[in-house]
């Protein structure tokens, strides 16, 4: 090999190693499908750097290849990640969290000390004298209610003679007539109406929550979407099946992915490029 072509190849592999070895900002964020993961700790493990996420769960980090980065909160299990090359060259790294519960195995409560074993609590709670209405003095219950229902049995009684009506055979027209009602809801396809709608609304909540998830700034700044091209893109996204399934349980990790390939087509199809 000629000195000038050695030299080059040299510089090139320099040049390469000190690229994968450079530090570079990674942006993130973590989720929950129930938990809050503000102030989630980050830890870079490789460098000893860390930071904590903000309200939303976005975070900022120094990386490079290879670190190790791992996810911590009282309320989620911990996660490690080693940041590979797909990571690196990622604009948005989306971390989903699960939620962990801590379980007690006994509870001392207080002043009798209980455990929750009744066996054992049985005996150190004191019983008094058991209260009833016949030792405070008062009319017994049942008594009243029986007056009480003698009472409305006649007047009952009166106004069916007056009126003509059978209270028990009304009721019962009542609901046969709303039976028919259902019946011919059915038939004139009110119903499938009324299920498309529900679909409708189901998907227009469903991006609202994922724009409001990921904010329009990720939009904006990492996808290229325009602000007031989001919601025409989101639906646009939701003509996907695998998408719609995504969105239906939620993983915002995949949806991302989905959403950073499906950007490219669309902006090219509207010519925003």
């Amino acid at each position: 090999m000629k000195p000038l072509q050695k030299l080059f190849s040299v510089s090139v592999l320099a040049m390469v190693g000190t690229m994968s070895q450079a530090q570079v900002s990674l942006e993130g964020r973590v989720y929950s499908k129930n938990g809050d993961v503000s102030a989630t700790h980050v830890l870079n493990t490789t460098s000893n750097r860390a930071t904590i996420t903000t309200t939303d769960g976005f975070f900022d980090i120094e990386v490079q290849l290879n670190d190790t980065l791992v996810f911590s909160a009282v309320q989620f299990k911990k996660k490690e990640i080693v940041v590979t090359t797909a990571i690196l060259g990622s604009k948005l790294l989306v971390v989903p969290l699960e939620e962990v519960l801590t379980q007690l195995e006994e509870v001392v409560v207080t002043p009798y000390s209980l455990t929750g074993d009744m066996n054992r609590d049985l005996n150190r709670v004191p019983v008094g004298s058991i209260i009833t209405a016949r030792s405070l003095g008062l009319e017994n219950k049942r008594a009243i209610n029986r007056k009480g229902m003698g009472e409305t049995f006649r007047l009952n009684k009166y106004l069916n003679l007056v009126t003509g009506y059978d209270t028990i055979t009304l009721a019962m027209k009542v609901r046969f007539d709303l039976k028919i009602v259902k019946l011919s809801e059915d038939i004139s396809g009110k119903t499938k109406d009324l299920k498309k709608y529900a679909t409708l609304e189901k998907e227009v909540r469903q991006i609202d929550e994922i724009r409001l998830f990921f904010t329009d700034f990720v939009f904006v700044n990492t996808l290229n979407i325009q602000e007031e091209q989001i919601n025409d893109f989101l639906n646009y996204c939701m003509i996907d099946a695998d998408f719609k399934e995504h969105a239906n349980a939620g993983d915002m990790a995949s949806l991302y992915k989905l959403m950073s390939q499906k950007s490219l087509v669309y902006r090219k199809n509207n010519g925003l490029d």
